[in-house]
C-alpha cells in the first residue's frame, strides 16, 4: 500500500496549478528526466552546465512563474538550506528562469522507503530500527534550528544507494515559534491536529512513528485510535521492544509520546543495541541423550530421516565432516554434491538444504560470487520451512543474513538457534561475527570464547577469533591463535596463511614467507596465501615478483575487485607501465561497484572503493566513501590505512595523516607505511614525523 494521496497545504499560498508544455532546460540547467512529481511541483534529474555537475532541480508546476510562487519556492530552499545535516539534502540556490520558478540541489540516487516497502515488503526491526535513528537524527537537527517538517511520511524518505536515509521535502514546513496551519498528508497527521490544534514537535514525532509502523507492517493503521490495532498484532513476528516505541511515538495524547527526537532516537539506539531475540517455538524434538550428545559434539542438529533415506542420512554425514574441514579446497564441492544427492533421496531433509546453503555461503567466501549468497539464502529459507525446530538451520539461516548485511534476520535466526540449542558452539561463533559486522566491540570476543570453550578441538572457532584480533591490531595474540590452529590441525592451509598474515604484521617478514609458502604447499591453488605472499613481496619492493603472485591469484578468482587492486598498485609502483595499471584500476573500480550493490554499507569495501577512486584521480567519488568507510568503522587499521592512502593521493593530508595515525595506535605495521610508496610525501611530514617516533 502507498502513502495516502491526500495533503493538506499550510503555509504561503501557491498560484493554482496551470498545466505547462515540458521544456528541457531551465536557465543554466538541462533538465535530463523527470524524478518525481507532487502536488505542487516536479523534482528533474538535471546537468548544472556551469559547474558541470548533476544535481536535483524542483519546478513549481505553474506557469506563471508570480511573485507568489517565487515567494513558495524560495521559503522552501531557505529552510532545506538553513538545516545542515548528513541525513538532509543539500540546497545550493533558487531562481526564477523562463517564467518558472524553482531551486536546485543534490541529486540523490536512491528509492524512497515507500517504494523499497511496496516492491520489496515491509523490512526487519533491526533495519527499521535503524532508519527509525536516521531519520530522528535529521529531525532533531530540524526541531534544533527551529523548524517542523510537517510532512513526515515515507515517500518524503529515501536511501541512498549507499545506504544513508534522507529526509526530504520542505515544502509543508514551518518555524517552531509560529504554529503553521492545519498541513500535513492523512494517515500521518496526528489526532490533536484534525481538533485545530497547532503542530508541534510532538505531531512531527507521531509521524515518524506512523512512518515506522509503516514500513514494518507493509500497511497504516486505522485513522481512529480506538480501533486501532496494535503493531505487534499485526506483525507478531517482531520484537515486543521495538513495538512499543512504534506505539509509543503514535501514542493519541501528545503527552505521552517522545518528548524529542532525541528522546526516541535514544530508544532505539538502546534497542539496536541489544539482541532482538524473538520467542522460539516450544514444541522440540524428544532425541535419546546419548544421540543428542553425539550430535552437539559434531556440531550438528537432529533430524529424524525418513525410514528409505538411510543412504542420504550417511551422504548428509559425510557432507558435513567434509565442511568441518573447509580448509581443503576440494571438500566444500564434494560436500555440495552430496548435499544435493541427499536431497534428491529426501527432498525434506531440511539438515540436507541447511548444509547447502552452508557450503554455497562457505563458496562465496572464497570466490566473492555474489550469485552464490542468492542461492545461499534460497536453501537457508527452504531449509527453516521444512523444519524450524532444528537449532542448525538457523545458525546456518543467520549466517546466511549476516554475509548479506540483514542484521535484523540474522540475530532473528541466532536467537532463535541459541533458545533450542544453548550448547551450539557454532551458533556462539557466528553470533560473534554478526556482532563484529554490527561495530559491537565489546560483545564480540565473549561469544567467540563461549564457542571455543563448548568445542576446544574445533580449529574453526580459533581461526575466526584470530582473524578478528588480527582486524583490531591485536596481531600477536592472533598468532598464537593460529598457532593452536596449525597445533590441532597439522595439514591447514588457513592456519599458515593466516599465522604469516600476523606475522607480517609484526614485522616478521622471513617467519611470515614461510608461513605463506607452508600454506601453498599444502595447497597450491590457495588465492589468498598467494595474495598475502605477494604482499609480502610488495613491501619488500619486490613488486615484479608480487604481480606474478597476483596473477596467480587472479587465475583462480578473476572476479576479486582486492586482487585486482593489488595487481594495479603492484604494476603502478614497479617497471610496468602507467597505462597497464590505469587499466587495471577501471577494472577494479567496476568489479567493486558491482560487490557495492550487493553490500552498500561494507565499511572496507567502501574504503578500497575510495582509494581506487583517487587512484584514477576522481576526487568527487573517492572523498564521500573513504569518509563515509571511517565513519562506519573506526577501530579497523586495515581500513584505516586504505582510506588514509586514499585521502593522501588526493590531496587530504590532514584526513590522511588521522586516519594512518590512528591505524599505527591500533597496531598497524609502521613499516608497512614507512614502505608504501603512496605515502612517500606524507611521511616527510613533521607531524607524521613525531607521530611516528612516538608510536615506536
Amino acid at each position: 500500500m502507498e502513502d495516502p494521496t491526500v495533503s493538506m497545504q499550510g503555509g504561503p499560498p501557491v498560484t493554482p496549478y496551470t498545466p505547462v508544455p515540458p521544456i528541457d532546460v531551465w536557465g543554466p540547467f538541462q533538465l535530463l528526466e523527470k524524478a518525481g512529481e507532487g502536488g505542487f511541483g516536479a523534482v528533474y534529474r538535471a546537468r548544472d552546465t556551469k559547474l558541470d555537475r548533476e544535481v536535483a532541480v524542483k519546478l513549481l508546476l505553474t506557469g506563471q512563474g508570480s511573485d507568489e510562487d517565487y515567494s513558495a519556492i524560495i521559503r522552501e530552499a531557505r529552510l532545506m538550506a538553513r538545516v545542515r545535516h548528513p541525513n538532509i539534502v543539500s540546497v545550493y540556490g533558487v531562481e526564477r528562469y523562463e517564467g518558472r520558478v524553482g531551486f536546485w540541489s543534490d541529486f540523490v540516487r536512491g528509492k524512497t522507503l515507500s517504494d523499497l516497502c511496496r516492491t520489496q515488503g515491509p523490512f526487519g526491526a533491526r533495519e527499521a530500527a535503524l532508519i527509525g535513528i536516521e531519520l530522528c537524527r535529521a529531525l532533531s537537527a530540524m526541531h534544533a534550528a527551529g523548524l517542523l517538517h510537517r510532512d513526515i511520511k515515507a515517500s518524503n524518505a529515501m536511501r541512498e544507494e549507499g545506504g544513508r536515509i534522507l529526509l526530504m521535502d520542505f515544502g509543508l514546513s514551518g518555524e517552531l515559534s509560529t504554529a503553521p496551519a492545519l498541513g500535513g498528508t492523512r494517515g500521518y497527521m496526528a489526532p490533536e491536529l484534525y481538533k485545530g490544534l497547532p503542530a508541534s514537535v510532538a505531531s512531527d514525532i507521531y509521524a515518524l512513528g506512523i512512518l515506522l509502523y509503516y514500513i514494518a507492517s507493509g500497511h497504516y493503521p486505522d485513522d481512529t485510535p480506538s480501533t486501532r490495532r496494535r503493531l505487534i498484532d499485526e506483525r507478531p513476528d517482531l520484537p515486543e521492544s521495538f513495538a512499543r516505541v512504534v506505539e509509543t511515538a503514535i501514542d493519541p495524547d501528545p503527552a505521552k509520546r517522545f518528548p524529542s527526537a532525541g528522546a526516541m532516537l535514544s530508544a532505539l539506539s538502546e534497542l539496536y543495541s541489544e539482541p532482538l531475540i524473538i520467542a522460539a517455538p516450544k514444541r522440540r524434538w524428544l532425541v535419546p541423550a546419548a544421540i543428542a550428545l553425539v550430535l552437539a559434539a559434531a556440531g550438528f542438529g537432529y533430524y529424524k530421516l525418513s525410514p528409505t533415506a538411510s543412504g542420504a542420512n550417511e551422504d548428509y554425514i559425510q557432507a558435513m565432516a567434509l565442511l568441518q574441514r573447509e580448509d581443503k579446497p576440494e571438500n566444500v564441492d564434494k560436500a555440495t554434491a552430496l548435499f544435493e544427492k541427499t536431497i534428491a533421496a529426501d527432498p525434506k531433509s531440511a539438515l540436507a538444504y541447511s548444509g547447502l546453503a552452508r557450503a554455497e555461503l562457505l563458496k562465496y567466501r572464497a570466490t566473492k560470487d555474489p550469485t552464490l549468497t542468492e542461492k545461499a539464502r534460497i536453501a537457508a529459507q527452504k531449509a527453516v520451512q521444512l523444519n524450524g525446530d532444528l537449532a542448525s538451520v538457523h545458525v546456518t539461516a543467520g549466517s546466511v543474513y549476516t554475509s548479506m548485511n540483514r542484521y535484523d534476520l540474522a540475530t532473528n535466526e541466532l536467537g532463535k538457534a541459541i533458545k533450542l540449542d544453548p550448547t551450539s558452539a557454532e551458533a556462539y561463533a557466528e553470533l560473534a561475527g554478526l556482532y563484529s559486522a554490527q561495530g559491537r566491540t565489546d560483545e564480540v570476543v565473549p561469544e567467540y570464547r563461549k564457542a571455543i570453550d563448548l568445542g576446544p578441538e574445533d580449529w574453526r572457532w580459533l581461526n575466526r577469533l584470530g582473524n578478528y584480533y588480527l582486524s583490531k591490531g591485536k596481531n600477536a595474540e592472533a598468532a598464537e591463535l593460529y598457532k593452536r590452529v596449525v597445533g590441532l590441525v597439522p595439514d591447514n592451509a588457513f592456519g599458515y596463511s593466516n599465522l604469516g598474515i600476523a606475522y607480517f604484521r609484526q614485522e616478521r617478514y622471513s617467519e611470515a614467507e614461510d608461513s605463506l609458502r607452508r600454506a601453498l604447499k599444502l595447497n597450491p591453488k590457495y588465492a589468498n596465501a598467494l595474495l598475502n605472499l605477494g604482499n609480502t613481496l610488495l613491501l619488500e619492493g619486490k613488486y615484479d615478483e608480487a604481480a606474478q603472485q597476483y596473477q596467480q591469484a587472479l587465475a583462480l578468482r578473476p572476479g576479486d575487485y582486492l586482487l585486482h587492486g593489488d595487481l594495479a598498485a603492484a604494476y603502478q609502483w614497479g617497471s610496468q607501465n602507467r597505462d597497464k595499471a590505469k587499466k587495471e584500476w577501471l577494472e577494479t573500480i567496476d568489479l567493486a561497484e558491482q560487490q557495492r550493490k550487493e553490500h552498500p554499507r561494507s565499511p572496507i569495501l567502501l574504503a578500497r572503493l575510495g582509494s581506487f577512486y583517487a587512484a584514477v584521480g576522481t576526487v568527487d567519488r573517492a572523498l564521500p566513501l573513504l569518509r563515509q568507510a571511517v565513519a562506519l568503522s573506526p577501530e579497523d587499521p586495515d581500513l584505516l590505512v586504505a582510506a588514509g592512502e586514499g585521502f593522501e593521493i588526493i590531496g587530504d593530508r590532514r584526513e590522511a595523516l588521522e586516519a594512518i595515525g590512528k591505524a599505527l595506535e591500533l597496531g598497524f605495521s609502521p613499516r608497512y607505511v614507512e614502505r608504501d610508496p603512496d605515502l612517500l610525501e606524507l611521511r616527510k611530514d613533521p607531524k607524521f614525523l613525531a607521530f611516528n617516533r612516538k608510536v615506536r
